[in-house]
């Protein structure tokens, strides 16, 4: 009999209550698991997410602390046992937070999984091997239920998508956002969510925030185009060189360089993640 991870993360969540109201709380576990994967990697914002992290923690006391990481061992157990769901959307549905969102609708994932299969009607392998790998864009991604999808039809088609497809998403809302990085970075997604407004500041406008989940900064070296260019030597000999350029029109690149997070992370972690999630210095 499978657990039912939904009523257990409610009964953990509902233990928070009380002096908060239900949406700051579950805001708060959104950013606090967030920064908690962000900051995993050495990137600029790190030391500014991990104040903002510790600021939250430190405004729970010390018993209501430990359920934090409880509720995301929830998320990360439902996700192990069915990766095929919008787990945290179903729970801001449940939780009535929608509420706070008036005129937000978060699309079923069955409708989800519809529109993934459409999209890959194709030989999803040949466009794989022809370009090296595949992106895949969501200007307004909610909580990621559609590119969750797309991870879960990639592989049934054959298509490793922890390597070969891009995730890019976007969304105004900073709450949906962050339940999209948290998903996709359970999944093993190599992904870029940004937080902005999808027509008035698509992509990566300096004004936007943008989560990249671990994965992406192992994998980014691979989200490049080889262009063929040919030489003329000195003695008119014809030589092909091949470089690789990075396709900003997909995905800009972080300000720090994924080679060396990589060589730090097999050197310090010993090829490991490890979270430390959610606990008060």
């Amino acid at each position: 009999m499978k657990k039912q991870w939904d009523k257990e993360f409610i009964t953990l969540f509902n233990r928070l209550g009380g002096r908060r109201s239900n949406w700051e709380v579950w805001n708060d576990f959104l950013t606090m698991a967030a920064i908690a994967f962000a900051n995993v990697m050495p990137t600029p914002e790190r030391t500014e997410r991990e104040d903002c992290y510790l600021s939250i923690i430190r405004s729970y006391e010390k018993e209501e602390q430990e359920i934090f990481p409880q509720l995301l061992s929830v998320v990360t157990m439902a996700f192990e046992e069915n990766p095929k769901q919008d787990f945290l959307g179903n729970l801001y549905t449940a939780l009535n937070l929608n509420q706070h969102q008036k005129g937000q609708f978060f699309t079923p994932y069955h409708i989800c999984e519809f529109m993934a299969e459409v999209q890959n009607g194709g030989d999803l392998k040949a466009e794989v091997e022809k370009k090296g790998f595949i992106s895949v864009s969501d200007p307004a991604c909610g909580a990621g239920a559609l590119l969750i999808a797309f991870a879960n039809s990639a592989r049934a088609h054959g298509v490793n998508y922890h390597e070969k497809v891009l995730f890019v998403a976007q969304d105004i809302d900073a709450t949906a956002a962050k339940m999209c990085y948290i998903q996709l970075t359970l999944l093993g997604c190599s992904a870029c969510i940004i937080i902005g407004d999808s027509l008035s500041k698509p992509g990566f406008h300096p004004d936007n925030e943008v989560y990249y989940t671990p994965m992406y900064f192992l994998n980014s070296w691979r989200f490049c185009e080889k262009t063929r260019t040919e030489e003329i030597s000195a003695n008119g000999a014809v030589a092909e060189t091949v470089s690789e350029v990075v396709i900003e029109a997909v995905v800009s690149k972080p300000s720090v360089d994924a080679a060396e997070i990589r060589e730090a992370f097999l050197e310090e972690a010993d090829g490991q993640f490890s979270f430390d999630l959610l606990t008060a210095s």
